[in-house]
Formats: C-alpha cells, sequence, structure tokens
C-alpha cells in the first residue's frame, strides 16, 4: 500500500468526506457536480433567492498553492427575475477566520470603487459563504450566522450588497429524524456524511440521491482515490477541532501562570470567557470593515 492509498478503515467509507481538499472541490467548483452546487446555494439563502443558474468564474487574486486549496472560483449567480449576485465559497479554519474575511471585503470595495463602475447600482451583491469546521466558543447554540453591511462608512453605502454566511458545522446537533429544511440536511450531510453507509429515509427523494451518488468512493478513478487519500491524512494531521471549554481553560491556566488571577476568581473568568465571543465576534467583522474603508 503507497502512502497515498486509502487504509482499509478509509475504503469502508462509502462516502467522501466533504471538507476535505479533494472533497470541497468534488462538490463546490466542479462543472460536473454544478446541479448539487446549485441545490446548495438556494438551500443557503433559504428561498430569499431564486438561483436557476451558476457559472464558474476564476478568481484573479495572487496567492500561493497553500492558500488557493480553499478557494474556489467565484460563482455568478443568475436569478429567475434576473438579477445576478456573486458568491465566494470557502472553507475556513480558526487561524485564517479574520484574514479571510478581510481579504474578502477588500475585493469588493476595489470593484466598487473601479473606474468601470458608473454608479453604486451597477455593484453586484457580494457573499463570502464560509463553510466553518470549528466552534466560535460562544455560549450561543448557533450553528448559521448571518452578516451584512447595510452601511461601512460615510463614504460608502453598499445598502445590502456585502454579507456574510458562515455556517459553524459542528454546532449543528439535529438529528437524522430532526431535519425539517434543506439547510438542516446540508448541514447534516457536511458534518455526517463520511460516516453513512445508506442514504436516511430524509434524503430519499431525486434530488438528494445525486449527491450521494457522486460521493460515492468507489466511483472515484485510481488517480482521484490517491488524491482523496492524501487528504485525508493531511486533515487528521493538521486539524483541530476548536474545543471552546479547552480554550477557556487553557487561558485560565495562563492567567493563573502570569499570576493575574486568584483561586476566588477562576469561575468568574470562565463565566467571562465562554460568554465574550459573541460580541467580540461582531465587533471584529466592523473592525475588519474600518480598516478596509482606512485603505481605499
Amino acid at each position: 500500500m503507497t502512502s497515498n492509498s486509502l487504509t482499509m478503515s478509509e475504503k469502508n467509507n462509502r462516502y467522501i468526506d466533504p471538507l476535505t481538499d479533494f472533497g470541497f472541490k468534488h462538490f463546490f467548483g466542479s462543472e460536473l457536480n454544478k446541479e448539487i452546487l446549485l441545490k446548495f446555494l438556494n438551500a443557503v439563502f433559504e428561498e430569499k433567492k431564486e438561483i436557476v443558474e451558476v457559472i464558474f468564474v476564476p478568481v484573479e487574486i495572487n496567492r500561493d498553492k497553500e492558500q488557493a486549496k480553499d478557494v474556489l472560483s467565484d460563482l455568478l449567480c443568475k436569478e429567475k427575475n434576473g438579477k445576478q449576485f456573486t458568491v465566494l465559497i470557502r472553507r475556513i479554519e480558526k487561524e485564517s477566520f479574520r484574514e479571510s474575511s478581510r481579504k474578502f471585503m477588500a475585493r469588493f470595495f476595489k470593484e466598487a470603487e473601479a473606474p468601470d463602475q458608473k454608479s453604486p447600482s451597477a455593484v453586484k451583491e457580494h457573499y463570502l459563504l464560509g463553510l466553518i469546521d470549528f466552534s466560535f466558543g460562544d455560549c450561543e447554540d448557533m450553528y448559521y450566522r448571518e452578516i451584512s453591511f447595510a452601511k461601512t462608512d460615510l463614504r460608502r453605502n453598499p445598502a445590502g450588497k456585502l454579507g456574510f454566511k458562515f455556517l459553524e458545522i459542528p454546532e449543528f446537533h439535529k438529528s437524522a429524524k430532526a431535519l425539517e429544511t434543506d439547510m438542516d440536511k446540508w448541514f447534516y450531510l457536511l458534518k455526517h456524511l463520511r460516516h453513512l453507509n445508506q442514504i436516511p429515509k430524509k434524503f430519499q427523494d431525486e434530488s438528494f440521491r445525486k449527491i450521494f451518488e457522486a460521493a460515492e468512493v468507489s466511483a472515484l478513478t485510481a488517480e482521484q482515490q490517491a488524491v482523496y487519500a492524501a487528504d485525508l491524512k493531511k486533515r487528521k494531521h493538521i486539524f483541530k477541532i476548536y474545543d471552546p471549554d479547552q480554550a477557556a481553560n487553557e487561558a485560565l491556566q495562563r492567567e493563573m501562570d502570569e499570576g493575574n488571577l486568584d483561586e476566588e476568581s477562576k469561575a468568574y473568568f470562565l463565566e467571562v470567557f465562554r460568554m465574550g465571543y459573541e460580541t467580540g465576534f461582531e465587533e471584529g467583522m466592523l473592525e475588519i470593515a474600518n480598516e478596509i474603508g482606512s485603505v481605499f
């Protein structure tokens, strides 16, 4: 068995993990599976938009190979009513969350202020859709976060044209029987697909069956299986789920070691740490927006 071969346990997994490099591009960056991508996008936008066509548009930014692994083409989405908007789908790890958001906003403002943009109305809506395989660590029972900017500073008013959608996959805890919407079903697949050996009852309709057909490991070519095997090994080696309790305890230990806390303050510190992220998250996004605004 070569280093890039699937192990026996991995071969026993019937379906591809969509959160590996290979699986991510297989489902969301392939012309062959564009119908699946279209279904996914319509589920994420929850009937607020009716997308009928998706066109892959190459992203023209300078990045090294390591950065490129999590970036697909821009998606030009066409709605039934004729309107168009763009989406960039990214797998975002904890260490790159802030930088990913910053770069996305920078690209938006560059396009908005380009010489060929005669009016603000000519700028398409832009969305960053982040698949997040770590927990933000706040106390909210929240797995889908949606943020939009109606006004970033006094000079620019995107009027709702800039938006972020984050799918916090580890925080989705519904069972297969409890799934109600297509969004629920996609969260479930992103989290559990690799460990399934048959199609659950909730996914028996034709459109979802096509997803399972596309995910069959046995249908991959030998070359594809080698790439997938390498991705699985890399993911096991470098990826760690962010554990909010562990993070809080590690922060507590650092403060104790540095003499900043006494025994009576420990419980209060842990409570504040766990509750602090939600506010910090939203303020951080606004801070990024202000930083971008000061550059252009």
